[in-house]
């Protein structure tokens, strides 16, 4: 569907007020994707995908009739052939990045990959977070997430293939449980963190008698600087949120209750940082329905994040991640009937205008079973998107 900001750029190539309204497409994971039983909603307000994670140049153009007899205009680009997705929705770029944005343009900040070095802190020490291969059930049967380390206890953080064996079940799919960016994933046990919510505010438990030690993952020496960013840009965290045993059923236990997750930016590695700000996630049944849809993206405004009094993004040199998750049984405690995937965190610059930059076409994809396209690690693809040509 041709966006609104597509028919004004459109107008403006027309007349020769705009070099291009069509230059690159965008893929995108956020999006659920439709059946074919599904109807197309009404994109065409729309002025960014919901979490963008590639965009390609155009390298052909070309006019066609399709199956019913329908005229489209034809865009296609090539994809890069190393990495794997599961793509959900699609767009039309005017240009590969936005000119008036500048440094601050939208860009992906994290991937969780294990060339970012992220490291897994508990209260003895950080160490670096394995990567496990071989299927995920062990010895067990079926589709249960059971990695355990030398000494036969279970390790709370790993990366892993993301097309390992434990996610080819029909019930994983059907909930949207498999991560979607890249061809290695971040998983973090539901109970690594102890996350209390107290009128509205979020906080960090640490407690000897509980065994929770405000156990994080964190990622230091970084430079982390948005000053220069509009309080409504957004950050974009990309998640989902993945059963332990794929069958665990219905019981109050076996059902997510809510998921939590804090991502923060701080000066220091500590529990309570001076200076810090941080994106908080609060999300049970009454925003999500985790029983359909376990794919999550989280969008907060630079605005809305929690700030130390006198907050200055110069000083950041650590970001850490808390996360848990907790079931329907009322304990409001951690759970680790239950893994979070952690996919992305974007930045969308949505406040730097220029007339002449946009996405001037967008659409969920649509399949037959409804579900993401897969595009394979080291296998060549192309992609395109046709707009259907209509005489009013």
């Amino acid at each position: 569907m041709i966006t609104n900001t597509g028919r004004t750029i459109l107008a403006k190539y027309l007349i020769g007020q705009a070099p291009a309204y069509a230059s690159h497409i965008s893929l995108g994971v956020g999006a659920t994707p439709l059946s074919e039983l599904e109807s197309f909603d009404d994109y065409s307000a729309k002025r960014n995908l919901d979490f963008e994670v590639l965009r390609i140049p155009i390298s052909s153009r070309g006019y066609v009739y399709d199956e019913a007899g329908v005229a489209n205009i034809v865009f296609a680009g090539e994809l890069p052939g190393d990495q794997r997705y599961l793509f959900s929705e699609i767009g039309i770029f005017s240009a590969k990045s936005n000119p008036a944005a500048g440094t601050e343009d939208s860009r992906m900040i994290y991937t969780f990959s294990p060339s970012e070095n992220w490291e897994y802190h508990n209260r003895n020490n950080a160490s670096a977070i394995p990567e496990i291969v071989e299927p995920l059930n062990g010895e067990l049967e079926g589709s249960i997430i059971n990695p355990l380390d030398e000494t036969g206890n279970p390790v709370p953080v790993f990366t892993t293939n993301s097309s390992n064996a434990i996610f080819n079940s029909d019930a994983r799919a059907n909930r949207y449980e498999l991560p979607r960016f890249l061809d290695r994933a971040l998983l973090i046990s539901g109970d690594m963190s102890y996350i209390e919510e107290n009128a509205g505010e979020l906080s960090i438990k640490d407690s000897t008698e509980l065994d929770y030690y405000a156990t994080h993952l964190h990622l230091t020496g970084i430079s982390a600087n948005f000053n220069r960013n509009s309080a409504e840009d957004q950050f974009k965290l990309a998640f989902s949120i993945l059963d332990k045993d794929a069958e665990q059923g219905t019981s109050a236990e076996g059902r997510v209750g809510g998921v939590r997750i804090i991502v923060e930016f701080a000066a220091s590695d500590v529990l309570d940082p001076q200076n810090f700000a941080r994106l908080e996630v609060d999300l049970d049944p009454s925003d999500v329905d985790f029983i359909t849809n376990r794919y999550i993206v989280v969008t907060k405004t630079l605005g809305d994040l929690k700030k130390s009094t006198s907050f200055t993004w110069n000083t950041i040199n650590v970001v850490k991640v808390y996360a848990m998750v907790y079931d329907s049984s009322g304990s409001g405690e951690p759970s680790d009937n239950f893994y979070v995937a952690l996919d992305g965190l974007r930045l969308e610059n949505v406040t730097s205008q220029n007339p002449l930059y946009g996405m001037t076409g967008y659409t969920v994809i649509k399949t037959e079973d409804g579900q993401p396209i897969i595009k394979e690690a080291n296998s060549s693809n192309l992609v395109e998107f046709r707009y259907g040509l209509d005489v009013a």
